[in-house]
């Protein structure tokens, strides 16, 4: 079977480079298998004509040369990098160096690479990179190879159709791209420019809202200061408001106290007049009737004489105070006019920022107008809302106790706690019978509590109380630290001298304290009547009070010396407050400083103010009675001591009676840092008993054990664990 020959469509040549080729002009043409044929298992194979196999070569001689197979690895000639006098790399090859080869390489293949070189170096494209020139130079070296190798030129041309034909595809393609590459430049110049004219656009307006920025800051910093000089007026009007009540609860106490005495005066003339008439009677008796006569009438002119110029002494000495109560109104009256001075100075500049206010207050009032409609359609359309804040003063532990009770409650779920503060007996009531009955004159009755038959009911009511508990408070503080031996008396024993030493009368003296007693335990829900009662009664220990007292002269000393190291300024910022008091409670977790800060505020009437008068926050009423920021503080010490009680009863583990040793060992592990004082004041109050009978103490329940510690005074002397 004879094989087809195939056409191969050479490349045109390079333009400008024919004579390059003209050596070449005798190209024998491949006319086909036209030479000799072999036999090879029966089948003949036609070969094509001698002078096709090798162009330009001698293929005369009927010899092929042969090449070792070792020294294919010398095929192409090493190059070497070499440093010119001028400092360049420079690469030759081994023929430029002048080296000879090892091996000598075939006729056709060194004819090749000769006329490649040739080519490469008449076309000017020696180095390796992409270029036409060489391609078309390779290209016919490669047509070359192809038409000498006849056995493969089937193959081989069919390769060098497939890289031509993809060359001429991604030519093709090269070609569709540009258009594309163009357009792309022009569009993204466009973008540049639109974005470039929307920088320019936008500058202006930035400058604007920059500008518009700092007027806003400025008029801001002005309504502070506005509003900074109309917080000191209001703490001023305070100031002058808090004298003014002073002074008239001073007043109304001296007037109570005046009727008192015109009572006491008038039960003594009554007495009076009635021994004198048991003494006419007997007189009459005795004597002279008409001498009786005259007497009487005589007495009855002096007596209304006397009640004369008693009612002439009441009408014009009844509005008269005491000369020194004169003097000293009269030295406060002078610097009230030097204060009336200075304040003219200051209402002048008040005056004229007050006319600035006067457009901010037609803003207000226009807003407050538009509030007034809307709240007036809303109270025609809603239900009207009881005053529920005025439960507070008759439910058991006051405002504090009723704001726990009625947070986040609807008006329903209010009338239910309501129904059960009544069913449970937590509703005041002032009644009560008109006379105590007597607990007789035994050992175990208190001293102030001695007697026996009727006592008047005084109906003490509840300021009354907490004022005489202030006082005795004072009287009792004062002769403690008078005590040589530095022990506190008993506060029931106490309050006998204190009643004798105030009345006099035994009378009197019980009368007072059978009130006392039964105020105290009417209001025991209050704090500090409460605390006094149990105390009173010897449930509460009386350090407890005492402590209260130092935390809050300790936490006052520590917010001092930083005011004084400050400059003593009288106020502290809210930073610097809140430091203090991280300083004085180590341990205080953030949710209870939080509320410490927000008892601040609604104290001081301030709402996150840069300065607080921390001086304020640790005045009381003539009741005692203190702010939210001193009960939030006793209310946190409070939790602290409960945490640490039920810490011990942990350690004691699941016993149902606790003698001394397991209480010892239980305050141990709870607080290994506690001395050995404490442990003892902790011990004994616990059991109720001397030092010395400590060791007979009798085991007490855990309930028991529990109540009393945490009725003492009781705090963690280490870091808690």
């Amino acid at each position: 079977m004879e094989r087809q020959p195939l056409a191969l469509a050479k490349l045109p040549p390079i333009e400008g480079q024919q004579n390059l080729l003209s050596h070449h002009g005798d190209v024998q043409k491949f006319e086909g298998l036209t030479g000799p044929s072999y036999l090879l298992q029966s089948n003949k194979y036609q070969l094509p004509p001698p002078r096709a196999l090798k162009p330009y070569v001698d293929t005369r001689a009927g010899e092929l040369d042969t090449w070792p197979a070792h020294a294919s690895g010398n095929a192409t000639s090493s190059k070497a990098v070499v440093l010119t006098k001028n400092k360049n790399l420079v690469v030759i090859s081994d023929e430029e160096l002048g080296k000879p080869q090892m091996v000598p390489k075939p006729r056709f293949l060194e004819q090749l690479e000769t006329f490649l070189k040739k080519e490469l170096r008449a076309l000017g494209v020696t180095n390796v990179e992409a270029n036409e020139l060489r391609l078309q130079a390779h290209r016919e070296a490669f047509e070359y190879l192809i038409e000498d190798f006849k056995t493969y030129k089937p193959l081989l041309a069919a390769i060098k159709n497939e890289y031509e034909m993809m060359l001429a595809s991604q030519r093709q393609h090269i070609r569709e791209l540009e258009p594309l590459k163009q357009m792309l430049v022009t569009v993204s110049e466009q973008c540049d420019q639109k974005i470039m004219a929307l920088h320019e656009e936008e500058k202006q307006e930035v400058k604007d809202l920059r500008a518009e920025n700092k007027s806003l800051y400025r008029k801001i910093e002005e309504m502070r200061n506005q509003q900074k000089d109309l917080e000191e007026q209001v703490s001023k009007l305070h100031n002058e408001l808090a004298a003014e009540y002073q002074r008239y609860r001073d007043e109304c106490d001296a007037r109570k106290l005046l009727v008192a005495d015109i009572n006491d005066l008038r039960y003594q003339q009554e007495d009076y007049q009635m021994s004198k008439k048991n003494l006419q009677q007997l007189e009459e008796e005795h004597e002279d009737p008409l001498t009786l006569k005259i007497a009487l009438r005589k007495a009855r002119e002096d007596e209304k004489a006397a009640t004369q110029r008693l009612n002439e002494m009441v009408a014009d000495y009844g509005d008269v105070i005491p000369r020194r109560d004169f003097e000293a109104l009269e030295s406060k009256y002078n610097k009230l006019v030097e204060e009336q001075e200075t304040s003219l100075d200051d209402f002048r500049k008040l005056q004229a920022e007050h006319n600035a206010l006067l457009d901010v207050n037609k803003q207000i009032v226009q807003q407050r107008d538009e509030f007034y409609v809307e709240s007036e359609k809303l109270r025609r359309n809603a239900t009207p809302r009881p005053d529920w804040d005025r439960c507070a003063d008759y439910v058991q532990g006051g405002v504090m106790r009723w704001k726990e009770l009625s947070e986040g409650k609807t008006s329903n779920e209010l009338v239910d706690v309501l129904l059960q503060e009544m069913a449970s007996g937590g509703v005041g009531d002032g009644g009560g019978a008109e006379y105590f009955d007597g607990q007789g004159t035994g050992p175990e009755v208190p001293p102030y509590l001695r007697c026996e038959g009727h006592v008047r009911n005084r109906r003490l009511g509840k300021r009354d109380c907490a004022l005489l508990i202030k006082d005795i408070w004072r009287e009792k503080s004062a002769q403690d630290a008078e005590s040589p031996d530095g022990k506190r008396s008993s506060l029931a024993e106490f309050l006998y001298t204190y009643l004798t030493r105030k009345f006099g009368l035994e009378q009197m003296v019980v009368e007072w304290g059978y009130n006392l007693h039964d105020a105290l335990q009417r209001y025991s829900h209050d704090e500090s009547l409460g605390l006094f009662w149990g105390v009173l009664t010897g449930e509460v220990d009386e350090e407890v009070y005492h402590s209260q007292l130092q935390i809050m002269a300790n936490l006052v000393n520590h917010l001092t010396k930083v005011d004084v190291e400050k400059g003593n300024p009288g106020k502290l910022s809210r930073e610097e407050f809140q430091q203090v008091l991280k300083e004085f409670f180590p341990q205080i977790p953030e949710d209870r400083l939080t509320r410490l800060m927000k008892a601040v505020d609604i104290e001081l009437e301030t709402k996150e103010a840069d300065e607080l008068e921390y001086k304020n926050l640790f005045m009381e009423d003539d009741e005692g009675k203190t702010g939210p920021f001193l009960e939030e503080v006793k209310k946190y010490t409070d939790d602290q001591k409960e945490e640490y009680v039920d810490n011990i009863i942990s350690a004691l583990g699941d016993v149902t009676s606790v003698s001394v040793d397991d209480l010892k060992k239980a305050i141990a592990t709870t607080d290994p840092e506690i001395d050995q004082r404490n442990m003892d004041k902790y011990i004994l109050w616990t059991f109720k008993c001397e030092p010395d009978k400590l060791g007979s103490a009798e085991p007490l329940k855990i309930s028991v054990v529990k109540e009393r510690l945490k009725k003492g005074d009781l705090h963690r002397i280490g870091k808690r664990a």
